[in-house]
């Protein structure tokens, strides 16, 4: 889901950049908004092309991943116990996690973001089982999350993607024959709702609101900046009504 707020974010760069230049022209407002978003269109539209080109692996990759959340954590155990079969590693399924070759594997394979809480549970765990070292495959290829590798004197704690595993069953040519899910439209757009207003993205919607405010005290866009800003501003509404929905 990264992906699809890189993109909005990409489109109002985009945007912006190109009303701007379009401010120099001669036409009328509905012209320069209308051909704004044409310039986006098709800016976008080549910059992902190129993208693709470039990052073919990337989005097999990502691929990959939609498959693996959507068929939930027993197909991810399943693929690791195939591999640790053809390597001859000891293999242990045990509900909560996976033992493998002594250490704990904790599997992630859903769209949200690890919350402190599961983190604290599995710890607590794999302290009460004797176990020293723990490992977290998570779908969420979040960078501060991938970075964190915590020692607590007695159990340590590293985090990784799946894209060993994706590695391990291409090279061996053992990937999922279909791949590409076709999400639901429905199904997508609530999803994309569910990633996009969260309490985090509700204080970045309102950190941008208030630039664009300063903002518009010292360009001669002053409306522009200003109706941008008190879009971010609903967004951060939205996201604080979207938290309340949930609780």
């Amino acid at each position: 889901m990264a992906i699809i707020l890189d993109i909005i974010l990409l489109c109002i760069i985009i945007y912006v950049g190109a009303y701007i230049g379009l401010s120099f022209v001669s036409m009328s407002l509905l012209m320069k908004l209308l051909c704004s978003g044409l310039i986006t269109f098709v800016a976008v539209s080549l910059i992902r092309f190129a993208y693709s080109k470039l990052n073919g692996k990337e989005i097999k990759y990502r691929k990959f991943i939609t498959y693996l959340i959507w068929q939930g954590e027993d197909y991810a155990k399943e693929l690791l116990a195939q591999l640790c079969l053809e390597s001859q590693k000891p293999f242990e399924d045990r509900g909560e996690y996976l033992l493998i070759d002594g250490a704990a594997v904790f599997l992630w394979t859903k769209y949200g973001n690890l919350s402190a809480d599961t983190m604290v549970k599995f710890y607590r765990t794999c302290k009460k089982d004797g176990i020293t070292k723990a490992y977290v495959l998570t779908t969420n290829g979040d960078k501060k999350v991938l970075a964190f590798v915590k020692s607590f004197g007695d159990v340590i704690l590293m985090f990784s993607t799946f894209k060993p595993i994706y590695k391990k069953l291409k090279s061996q040519n053992s990937l999922p024959e279909d791949v590409k899910i076709k999400i639901p439209a429905k199904e997508m757009f609530f999803l994309v709702l569910q990633t996009a207003f969260n309490r985090k993205n509700g204080f970045r919607f309102i950190g941008v609101s208030a630039l664009l405010l300063a903002i518009s005290f010292v360009t001669p866009f002053k409306n522009y900046y200003v109706a941008l800003a008190s879009v971010n501003l609903a967004l951060s509404l939205g996201c604080l009504i979207s938290g309340f929905i949930k609780k």
